[in-house]
């Protein structure tokens, strides 16, 4: 089996520990984020709840992980039967298709978002047009988590990670459209750069949160084409734990860079979580204590060359 010359049957210990160090760090930062937009008012518009809204789908997602890691290493054969994981993976299959398709619903927010008609949208019927661009993605979502327990096989192990409820044909349909998505995606966004050039609309608040979502989506796609082209060096019908292990990665890479890229690139964001999650009283002590050691240290010089 040339899958098993490729890669070792067993994943080593520091692809394990990553693992779980990766997407740790993408559900504290989603969560962060999440919570920053509960508490603040500032980011009460329909795009910063639609960016919570895939960062809550993100930390649904994440809990994948944590029950392959659990599964894993719970048995000898780190197997349980395919219809269990199907049942435990249901919370992730949804956040994960949730968090996707709205990526294409927000990419369609910042389009709608220079035309003229969009704060009339926004302003007077903002329950409605928050719940029209949440719904594909509650549809899909839910969709690809009832078909997953639909389609269960109860009389076959597998190694429990985030692919294995998704049998065939599921598999690839979801396959199918996730590629088509970020197509998509990145259409949409050439778009939105293309026309806040030439409609001149390119405020300062608008390249802060364009720069941070074309980062979060150009990391996104290359986390899911990435995860893709592992997989496919693997065999599908029986795969090896390392490529699993590896494509993961490649998927929790893509979300963790979440609160990073809108901490550096958005000032508005950055405010806010200065303010809520006390970051900028963190940054304050920190400088202070910088700056009084810099007055120490000049001090001493000064005595220093007063001497001389």
């Amino acid at each position: 089996d040339d899958s098993s010359v490729m890669y070792p049957d067993k994943a080593p210990i520091f692809l394990q520990v990553v693992y779980i160090v990766v997407p740790t760090i993408s559900l504290i930062g989603n969560a962060l984020i999440v919570y920053a937009t509960i508490v603040s008012r500032e980011l009460r518009n329909p795009c910063n709840i639609f960016i919570a809204s895939i960062a809550l789908g993100d930390v649904m997602f994440m809990f994948s992980f944590f029950i392959s890691a659990a599964t894993y290493n719970m048995y000898d054969d780190h197997q349980i039967p395919q219809d269990t994981c199907a049942y435990i993976h249901i919370i992730p299959t949804f956040g994960q298709s949730f968090s996707l398709m709205l990526l294409l619903n927000l990419a369609i927010d910042r389009l709608l978002s220079l035309t003229t008609s969009y704060n009339i949208l926004t302003n007077y019927y903002t329950k409605m047009y928050i719940t029209v661009q949440l719904l594909p993605g509650c549809i899909y979502g839910g969709g690809v988590a009832v078909l997953s327990i639909l389609m269960r096989e109860a009389g076959r192990n597998v190694i429990c990670t985030m692919a294995a409820p998704l049998r065939p044909p599921l598999v690839g349909i979801c396959t199918q459209v996730g590629t088509t998505l970020c197509v998509l995606l990145i259409i949409c966004y050439s778009l939105f750069g293309f026309f806040i050039r030439k409609l001149r609309l390119s405020t300062e608040n608008m390249k802060n949160v364009y720069r941070s979502l074309l980062v979060i989506t150009i990391s996104i796609i290359f986390g899911y084409f990435g995860a893709m082209a592992i997989a496919m060096t693997d065999d599908l019908s029986n795969p090896s734990v390392f490529p699993i292990e590896l494509a993961g990665l490649c998927m929790s890479f893509a979300t963790s860079v979440n609160f990073f890229a809108y901490y550096w690139l958005s000032a508005p964001y950055r405010e806010v979580f200065d303010s809520v999650l006390g970051i900028g009283h963190l940054k304050n002590i920190i400088l202070s204590k910088n700056s009084s050691r810099v007055q120490q240290t000049s001090n001493r010089l000064s005595t220093v060359f007063r001497e001389l």
